[in-house]
């Protein structure tokens, strides 16, 4: 499935679940989740704030997963506040780039450009200066399931519709994936891979003007 002869509606659904959002551990279908509650459920949300808390550059492989059994790769890119970049491998034709108050989706093919604002993006929630889930977004469950921690989270302004599922592994909750679940139930997944920080990354990255005239910027 090319990403570039995608429908404008399913176009328009990898621009509100921003591009590439996490296939489900398989660890979860070996262990049904629990619901926690109480001092569990304040313990859960306290790690996954610091880990999301940890870091300001984030560079990593993702494996996505779309409705309809559609699957690319590529490198995602993140520097918050607000800036991401989802760079997909060939044969794929589409590009994220958020430069921290609109995301646009580009299709290099097609040559066409779709945008919408950050603050209407599920990925809002965890590219703030300072992520607090429970502050910047209304938290639906948090559950766990052997060694994986899984908050759930909507819109606290309801400007989006769904929900998005951030996915933590092991004792430093270390973020591997997270999913977006429109307003219809379907989900788009991510798997993160290769994970790592670094010191810097090339500002053109995130600059949706050097992203409409050649679609790949130069990393340094």
């Amino acid at each position: 499935m090319r990403l570039g002869h995608m429908s404008p509606m399913k176009r328009r659904s990898i621009l509100m679940g921003l591009g590439a959002l996490a296939l489900a551990p398989a660890a979860y279908a070996q262990t049904a989740p629990v619901v926690l509650a109480g001092a569990d459920r304040a313990a859960g949300l306290a790690r996954a704030n610091r880990t999301l808390n940890s870091f300001q550059r984030l560079q990593a492989r993702f494996m996505q997963a779309s409705p309809g059994g559609g699957r690319a790769s590529g490198t995602v890119y993140i520097q918050r506040p607000g800036r991401m970049r989802f760079e997909y491998d060939p044969p794929a034709t589409m590009l994220v780039v958020s430069d921290g108050s609109v995301v646009a989706l580009r299709d290099t093919e097609l040559r066409t450009t779709e945008r919408t604002p950050l603050r209407s993006t599920p990925l809002n929630i965890i590219l703030g200066a300072t992520v607090d889930l429970e502050r910047n977004a209304r938290v639906l469950r948090v559950s766990q399931a052997g060694p994986w921690l899984m908050v759930t989270c909507s819109d606290r302004g309801g400007q989006t519709d769904g929900q998005i599922v951030l996915q933590f592994f092991g004792d430093g909750a270390e973020l591997r994936s997270w999913d977006v679940i429109d307003a219809t139930g379907a989900r788009t997944r991510i798997t993160l891979s290769d994970i790592t920080q670094p010191a810097s990354f090339n500002r053109a990255l995130f600059r949706l003007e050097d992203m409409l005239e050649s679609g790949r910027p130069g990393r340094r």
